[in-house]
């Protein structure tokens, strides 16, 4: 018998040697007169034998082709009875081991055997088709070899046990060794780019301070007496600048981008108020090219959402900035509307829409790209990195959003892009005119049909009634028609750029005609600084500024239509009258913001007692918050505060001044904005002048100081003459706790044990928050917290205390160097210099005796 296989069956189904038994009982059939059952038993056997032969025969040569070990276990004995070439897998002679289930499982790698019995006996339990499984087995030679083992009950007895199971071994190490080599890759490749995009942040942030500095000192430079030579050559230093200074900035952001280190804040704000502050950023450029630039935000968009406003700003000015480059006449479109509303969010649509010079369909997808266009060509015409729609199109997907085009080459193109944003609880409405207007008739001169529709949909939402002329003649004609049968309109929105008979030639005309209409005249910003002047000769009160916004639009309204009257109401700009000044100071309307209730409570008596009125904001965002809703003289303004800081609130501030200069024919005076904080560095006095503070106090505050900077605000003590911030008044060195000094310095005795209680009161919590910044390595924290004890204890002159807080302040500023160790020493040292003193302030609190 040549099978093996076959015998052991024999055995195990006969006893014995099996085969002998067998034919034992062929031959007692035959002699039993049944030679043809005998004579087919002979035949089933050999036929058995053979298929056998030439299963293993093939089951050999499939081994040796693929490389793979088919066994058969028998469950039942422990054995693998065939495909003994798993061992020659693991580099081992036949006669090295033996044949059996545990044997093998001695090879397994402890962690892989639990896993591979799991896979069996679940297959066992469902009946599934196989199972399979990963595992190492040790080799020869003491390595371990990945094997790909996948098996299949064959057999199983009457009760459904398995009796035998068919186990394919295939082996994977060199599969295994690429998938490692490739993860290998992997990390070393996002270790690069994690490198390269810090380089690129590091030299971005190099680069850019000089490159500030160098602008900044141009600019200063271009305000000297120069002759036109030198200021040709000033401005092209700057224009040089600043163009460098927008493609390092790019290369920062998608940087930033690439190395997923772009942060995005969740503030409430108003679209409105951000896509109109990002089109006119751009509307210089687009008004140099005759182009219409037009805003139109739809009905439906909530006036204020919550998301991230610097960034949308940043996509839009991208794609803004992207259209009027490539647009050399016509107008450039931007719309936003809702695309979708869900429960707690919405999505917007921001459409830009130009009319150049449009976009290939084979390029449409590729300009997304970093650094690609749309043809060479262009870069070489247009200028460009090719990274500010690669930025716009990541920034969108971090907001929840897609971006794409649609666009006929030599037509022009619209872009689109929809963002996530959330909702208010109680949302703001838009400016909207209510029933004030309703009924007035206008006249709309504009020679653009898309500014010219936009103006008419938008006041006749408001209820007047518009005629909209795109000719002069047309123009005059029905403006001569309406005097003529004595029915003149209400009002005259007309175009200054626009030619004679029409244009300023019309403000000639009405002005001369009795001024029988309300006249509103729209400049572009190219032209607008010796426009105003003009319209003043010419007696027109009140103008507007393209892109015209609806907000503006109704304050040009109430403007012209009160004729003086109520005005006050409308809280628009200041206008400086000339008049005689009182011997005392007058009362003023002062947004105090700071954070800490201590300083607020102090600055807050000290203001009242000289009967000014004092709205408190707790954070920048709350102050720019108050600011939108009510007109100040001064705003008290601290440096450090969560949520938003001084500098920033400052520059949102500014920003929103000029939008509401914009329709304001006279002079517009900003609001006079003081910076408070216990920072006295020259550096920290500049910080505020650049984002557009006009004064500068120092911490603690001191009656005489806060006073003085109050009538520099009203004008009663200018500035130095070298327009420099007033010299800061520090404290000298003191003893440990001079409280004598410090109440000699507010004044008031009530209230400085008023504010001492409340000092000794939030003790604990106030070396809580520095412990739990500096536990939690938090430097922006820590920093805030030690800040605000330098103030407090500046206030009380508890001078050695201050020292501590200070040097605390200062080891983390530099945020990526922070020497851990040495803070927690200072702060060990700070607690222990406040502990030194606490007693003696609790003292105070209770007997209100200084010692």
């Amino acid at each position: 018998m040549k099978s093996r296989l076959l015998a052991r069956q024999l055995q195990e189904v006969f006893g014995g040697e099996g085969e002998p038994q067998f034919r034992q009982l062929i031959d007692a059939a035959r002699n039993a007169q049944q030679s043809d059952l005998a004579q087919g038993a002979e035949r089933l056997l050999s036929l058995v034998d053979s298929v056998y032969g030439a299963y293993a025969g093939l089951n050999g040569w499939q081994n040796l082709l693929s490389g793979d070990a088919l066994t058969d276990w028998n469950l039942r004995s422990g054995n693998i009875e065939s495909g003994r070439q798993w061992k020659e897998l693991l580099g081992y002679q036949q006669g090295d081991l033996d044949n059996s289930i545990a044997q093998w499982k001695k090879l397994l790698h402890p962690d892989d055997l639990r896993e591979l019995q799991v896979r069996i006996t679940a297959h066992a339990q469902s009946q599934e088709r196989y199972f399979q499984a990963e595992c190492r087995l040790r080799a020869r030679d003491g390595n371990w070899r990945w094997l790909l083992v996948r098996g299949a009950v064959a057999a199983r007895d009457a009760g459904g046990e398995p009796l035998r199971m068919l186990v394919l071994q295939r082996d994977i190490s060199d599969a295994k060794a690429a998938e490692a080599a490739l993860i290998a890759a992997k990390e070393v490749a996002e270790a690069a780019n994690k490198a390269r995009g810090a380089f690129l942040a590091n030299m971005s942030h190099e680069i850019r301070t000089p490159m500030n500095g160098i602008i900044g000192m141009t600019e200063l430079a271009l305000d000297t007496q120069l002759d036109a030579e030198q200021r040709h050559y000033l401005r092209t230093v700057k224009s040089s600048a600043e163009a460098l200074l927008t493609i390092v900035n790019d290369i920062l952001d998608f940087s930033k981008i690439e190395a997923g280190k772009m942060q995005f804040e969740s503030l409430a704000f108003s679209v409105q108020d951000v896509v109109l502050e990002a089109a006119r950023v751009l509307a210089v450029s687009a008004h140099k090219k005759g182009l219409e630039l037009i805003v139109d935000v739809r009905p439906d968009v909530p006036g204020r959402v919550v998301g991230d406003p610097t960034r949308l700003r940043q996509v839009v000015i991208n794609l803004l900035g992207n259209a009027i480059k490539f647009t050399e006449q016509g107008e450039v479109v931007l719309t936003v509307a809702v695309e979708q509303v869900t429960p707690g969010s919405l999505f917007l649509r921001f459409a830009i829409r130009d009319t150049g010079i449009g976009v290939p369909p084979d390029k449409q997808q590729a300009i997304f790209d970093a650094f690609s266009q749309a043809d060479v060509s262009t870069t070489r015409r247009f200028g460009g990195t090719g990274l500010g729609l690669a930025i716009s199109a990541r920034l969108v997907q971090l907001m929840d959003g897609k971006i794409w085009l649609e666009s006929v080459a030599g037509k022009g193109s619209v872009f689109f892009f929809t963002a996530r944003f959330g909702q208010e609880s109680s949302p703001a409405a838009l400016p909207g005119a209510g029933q004030r207007f309703r009924g007035k008739r206008a006249l709309v001169i504009e020679d653009s049909a898309a500014a010219g529709g936009y103006l008419l949909q938008l006041l006749e939402s408001w209820g007047l009634q518009v005629s909209l002329v795109l000719e002069a003649e047309a123009a005059m004609a029905a403006i001569e028609r309406s005097r003529a049968v004595d029915f003149a309109y209400d009002y005259i929105f007309a175009d200054a750029g626009m030619e004679a008979p029409v244009g300023f030639a019309l403000a000639d005309s009405w002005r001369a005609a009795g001024k029988a209409e309300k006249l509103l005249m729209m400049l572009t910003t190219e032209n607008q600084r010796h426009d105003l002047v003009h319209l003043r000769e010419l007696g027109v009160s009140a103008h507007l500024v393209k892109p015209v916004g609806p907000g503006d639009l109704i304050d040009a309204l109430e403007l012209v239509s009160q004729d003086g009257a109520g005005l006050a109401a409308l809280q628009l700009a200041d206008f400086q009258l000339d008049g005689p000044k009182e011997t005392e100071m007058q009362a003023l309307d002062i947004l105090l913001v700071e954070d800490n209730p201590v300083n607020q409570e102090l600055a807050l008596r000290m203001l009242e007692s000289k009967s000014h009125r004092v709205v408190v904001a707790n954070n920048g965002a709350e102050a720019v918050e108050q600011f939108d809703n009510k007109r100040f003289d001064v705003i008290l303004m601290d440096m450090q505060m969560p949520v938003m800081g001084g500098l920033e609130a400052t520059e949102i501030i500014r920003s929103r001044e000029m939008r509401r200069s914009w329709v304001i024919s006279h002079a517009f005076r900003p609001v006079y904005i003081v910076a408070m904080t216990a920072n006295v560095m020259a550096s920290d006095r500049q910080l505020c002048l650049d984002a557009g503070m006009n004064d500068y106090v120092a911490k603690p505050l001191r009656p005489d100081v806060l006073f003085s900077a109050l009538e520099r605000a009203c004008g009663e003590a200018g500035l130095a003459d070298d327009g420099a911030l007033p010299d800061l008044v520090v404290a000298p060195d003191a003893v440990r706790l001079d409280l004598k000094g410090a109440l000699h310095d507010i004044g008031d005795p009530d209230l400085f044990a008023t504010m001492a209680g409340m000092l000794v009161a939030e003790w604990d919590e106030h070396i809580g928050r520095v412990q739990k910044a500096l536990a939690a390595g938090d430097a922006p924290e820590l920093r805030m917290h030690a800040h605000t004890l330098k103030s407090l204890l500046a206030m009380f002159h508890a001078e050695a205390a201050r020292r501590r807080a200070m040097e605390l302040e200062n080891a983390v500023m530099a945020v990526e160097s922070v020497d851990w160790a040495g803070c927690r020493h200072l702060c060990a040292a700070l607690i222990d210099e406040m502990a030194c003193i606490r007693p003696l302030m609790a003292d105070f609190v209770s007997t209100r005796l200084i010692p």
